[in-house]
């Protein structure tokens, strides 16, 4: 049972709409993948947090000394819609008991406040949702000191689930990232320059669930190499570090000099852009790579795909 100075914290995770509404089969496949995406980065945390794998939900339950860092890299995972923080007690088999914890946990936060009363119900139990609902609002009611129910604007919402005899009571929610689970959608080869553009789609198909390598074209200095490089790390180690990814640097400043001997200066820009783009594919087809990625945006704001 967990109370309020327990040891440990349990996490509720609500998957992305667009994975609850796929197929059976394509759904269980990204489940499955952001399952062992969060084992992959919970574990470097902690070997002692918890992976549960439900249809509907992931629950995590961590140290409570440990609970900061999951929380945040929980926030940062793709393919994760909600992170709800929960308190769990177990063996809550009769309504009566139900409203009894909850009051017991959450009375001060409905002290002159009005409030209501949401719940959840998973299994076999002689009650509804509803009555659990205006049982536990009834009591809580008849023994705080509060500004009533509002059904419909109320300042405090207690959000409960009861799953058979397990009954958690929501404390904090947090939007997640959202998207789909990294490594669902194939691999994609960024085309990274170091500035907005680059960076900013490189996070957007991660976001999009797909392990996104790093190719860079240097056209003359270190310094430059390794601040695309701390991009690059910092991206992949927020939002995809639950995978191994290439970063290729291709030396091209003799490229340039060609191009300066040979091009006219109004076409310089274009034939550059261009022998990237060939030499990124050649490097995409030797790493079976499908897609090349470019922060450019001719049409629309969404990054360009090749």
């Amino acid at each position: 049972m967990q109370t309020a100075q327990a040891k440990t914290q349990k996490f509720i995770l609500k998957f992305f709409p667009e994975i609850m509404v796929k197929g059976s089969s394509a759904k269980r496949q990204m489940v499955g993948q952001l399952y062992n995406n969060l084992i992959t980065l919970l574990v470097r945390i902690s070997k002692d947090v918890k992976i549960k794998k439900f249809s509907d939900k992931i629950e995590v339950v961590c140290p409570i000394e440990v609970v900061t860092e999951v929380r945040i890299k929980l926030l940062e995972t793709p393919g994760i819609e909600q992170v709800l923080e929960a308190l769990q007690f177990d063996n809550m088999t009769t309504i009566d008991e139900i409203k009894v914890k909850v009051n017991e946990m959450m009375h001060q936060e409905i002290e002159g406040k009005t409030f209501v009363v949401r719940a959840k119900r998973t299994g076999s139990h002689t009650f509804k949702s509803t009555q659990i609902e205006q049982t536990v609002g009834g009591h809580m009611l008849h023994n705080n000191d509060t500004k009533g129910v509002d059904l419909h604007n109320p300042e405090v919402t207690i959000k409960i689930e009861l799953v058979n005899d397990q009954l958690n009571i929501i404390t904090q929610k947090y939007m997640g990232l959202a998207g789909f689970p990294l490594g669902t959608q194939g691999d994609i080869l960024s085309l990274m320059s170091g500035g907005f553009d680059s960076t900013v789609a490189s996070y957007f198909t991660m976001k999009r669930g797909m392990k996104t390598h790093f190719i860079f074209f240097n056209l003359g200095g270190i310094a430059h190499e390794i601040g695309v490089k701390q991009v690059a790390l910092y991206l992949w180690n927020k939002f995809g570090s639950s995978h191994r990814v290439s970063f290729i640097s291709v030396p091209f400043d003799d490229v340039v000099t060609e191009i300066f001997r040979s091009t006219h200066e109004s076409y310089m820009g274009v034939t550059l852009k261009r022998l990237m783009l060939k030499a990124s594919e050649k490097i995409a087809n030797e790493m079976k790579i499908d897609a090349l990625l470019t922060g450019e945006k001719p049409c629309t704001n969404r990054p360009s795909y090749y």
